[in-house]
């Protein structure tokens, strides 16, 4: 059977395609049809109303009522008024109706495709993140709070997918004033398409920071490929320019840090996200109380905040002589640059002198005076026997872990590298018992000092947990899931096991320990649900976001969180004061006995609730029995 296209399927073909064609062709179209109707109608008048009137008249008369309703009453005859009222009828449909939509459907289309962004930026020296997803506003908070606030460094452009549909809403949610809110641009475009690059200038960008796309266990190695991709694209974009970008990218195996490195040839840091986010854990879980200076440090942003500044004056000086320098701010380390890397030294020796180009990390808010005295304090040697107690670490640990995601593994290993610890570790999840062995044996291998015990079972169903002998675990952990949809659904399920793990050590009898309860969420937003229950929360996406942005402002940053939270070397830890000392003491006091054990005090948390950062040395701390000490200690 031969097919054959009928004369009026070829018409709305043609039509189609005209229509197709923009504003002007769909105009040009409706100029066709109206020029048609108008001669039309002029032919029927010639020759059903005979009058002295030429064709050529006729024609004009009815394009004049065709295009113009005010002529319908100028009309004598019955013919000629029902000719002349058709031919209105049509004027209001095809002149004026057609018109309008055509032109509001231009208008609208203009307007939509200024609104997407797709214009590139005329911006330099600035900060650009590529993808946009629950990372991205926390980022910008800190950029915007820590950089300048004019000039270069101060704007910040974004490109996402689509702006319309999330991102807008979301900066115009913020409760920032108009200037700060003019100093975020939003573009449209794909991350991983070379030419949507231009569109945030990344060849003029001062620095480029690529958050993690998604959150889910199945995308990480997608997500990687996709951040090495970006870098790559990056690095062709940036290949004949004098000064390349600083690129920050977040990548969630640690393995490929290598490859990313190898695939730009310009200033990169990598920070690690699950591997950070693993560490976190592991220190909050090892070191019950020290989940709220993870937090005062990475996510309140009035506390105060490690920065590396350069001071040319005290090269050559000794550490102990740089230490009383300061007043208002906290020295706690150097970052010095060794064959080509950076290199951390927290807590320095006394005798640590200073090099040419070592910069002096130091905790500050961004009110506080970060010059140095013109002269040296002295320093007192403290003459208190006693040593600050160390909070009790178990020689055998038992651990619960509710939950799975792609972090567990490195968790386990960071646990296991804690000196002189052996765990008996019970891990319940939905997720298939072989695939999380398999997983966990792949990273920790097999001298990991411990047992496994896996559960493949719903936490959030009550049975489950009290089949548990809760009383018995030193710790437990919920973390959030990386198999749901979203963060929120995550959360959601977290907030549940939460509850049911609270009622049910409620019920428990009031001999019975309670196990020191750790949470993992997703959203900073839902951390109100669970204050309340007596345990610590850990906001991993916000501090991955905070780590970012610090990273971006101060590149030497990522060695610095690197060493202080590690299981080696100088690390975050927790002091308590002995009973001689329950009693109000000034800081600078307080100073002298971490000083004297050869760390630095960096905050005090007087009664166990609130954490304070980089605390003024003439303040004074009533102490008992919880107040904690933040301090960073040396492994020597």
């Amino acid at each position: 059977m031969i097919f054959k296209l009928r004369m009026i399927d070829r018409l709305k073909y043609y039509a189609e395609r005209m229509l197709g064609g923009g504003a002007i062709a769909q105009l040009l179209f409706v100029a066709l049809v109206v020029l048609a109707v108008a001669v039309s109608g002029g032919l029927l008048a010639y020759f059903f109303v005979p009058t002295e009137y030429k064709l050529g008249e006729e024609v004009w008369w009815s394009f004049l009522r065709l295009t113009d309703p005010g002529y319908l009453g100028d009309d004598e005859g019955l013919w000629r008024r029902v000719i002349s009222t058709a031919l209105t009828l049509f004027g209001y449909v095809l002149f004026m109706g057609t018109l309008v939509a055509i032109m509001t459907q231009w208008l609208y289309r203009n307007m939509r495709n200024l609104e997407q962004g797709q214009t590139p930026v005329t911006l330099n020296g600035h900060h650009v993140i590529l993808g946009w997803n629950s990372r991205s506003i926390p980022v910008i908070r800190e950029l915007l709070t820590f950089s300048p606030k004019r000039g270069s460094g101060s704007r910040i452009a974004a490109l996402a997918e689509d702006i319309t549909s999330g991102p807008v809403n979301e900066v115009l949610s913020e409760r920032w004033g108009t200037w700060t809110q003019r100093r975020v641009v939003l573009r449209s475009g794909s991350v991983l398409n070379p030419e949507h690059l231009h569109r945030v200038a990344v060849s003029n960008a001062k620095t480029v920071i690529i958050p993690s796309r998604r959150n889910d266990g199945e995308s990480s190695i997608s997500n990687d490929a996709n951040v090495i991709k970006m870098l790559v694209s990056l690095d062709a974009q940036t290949a004949h320019s004098a000064n390349k970008p600083a690129v920050v990218a977040e990548l969630s195996d640690a393995a490929k840090i290598p490859v990313a490195i190898h695939a730009f040839n310009g200033p990169l840091q990598v920070v690690p996200g699950d591997l950070m986010v693993a560490r976190i854990l592991a220190r909050s879980a090892l070191y019950p109380g020290l989940a709220s200076t993870v937090n005062a440090i990475l996510l309140d942003s009035e506390q105060s905040q490690i920065i590396p500044v350069h001071f040319p004056q005290f090269i050559g000086c000794k550490w102990q002589e740089v230490f009383g320098y300061f007043e208002e701010v906290t020295p706690c380390g150097i970052v010095r640059r060794y064959e080509g890397r950076n290199q951390t030294i927290l807590a320095p020796a006394a005798s640590e002198v200073i090099q040419e180009h070592d910069q002096i990390l130091i905790i500050a808010s961004q009110s506080d005076n970060k010059a140095p005295l013109s002269k040296s304090r002295r320093y007192i040697p403290s003459k208190h026997t006693e040593r600050l107690l160390t909070p009790p670490a178990p020689k055998r640990r038992k651990i619960l872990i509710l939950g799975w995601n792609q972090s567990v593994p490195l968790l386990i290993k960071e646990l296991g590298m804690e000196q002189d610890c052996r765990y008996e570790i019970t891990l319940i999840s939905t997720a298939s018992a072989a695939e999380r062995k398999s997983k966990i044996n792949k990273i920790v291998g097999d001298k990991w000092p411990g047992t496994f015990e896996f559960i493949e079972a719903d936490y959030t169903d009550m049975n489950t947990l009290q089949a548990l002998p809760l009383a018995s675990f030193d710790n437990v952990m919920l973390l959030s899931s990386d198999r749901l949809g979203t963060g929120e659904e995550a959360d959601a399920r977290t907030v549940v096991g939460l509850m049911v793990l609270d009622f049910l050590l409620t019920q428990q009898n009031l001999e019975e320990k309670r196990p020191h309860v750790l949470i993992e969420l997703h959203d900073q937003s839902n951390e109100v649900y669970v204050n309340h229950a007596n345990s610590d929360v850990i906001v991993s996406s916000v501090v991955i976001s905070h780590v970012l942005a610090q990273v971006a402002l101060y590149p030497p940053i990522r060695s610095v969180y690197d060493h202080l939270l590690s299981s080696a070397g100088a690390h975050l830890s927790v002091r308590y004061l002995p009973e001689s000392m329950y009693r109000p003491m000034a800081v600078a006091e307080l100073q002298q006995y971490v000083i004297a054990e050869g760390g630095v005090l960096i905050g005090v948390n007087p009664d166990g609730l609130r954490v304070q950062l980089n605390p003024e040395t003439h303040e004074h701390v009533h102490c008992g029995p919880d107040t904690q000490l933040i301090v960073i200690m040396p492994d020597r």
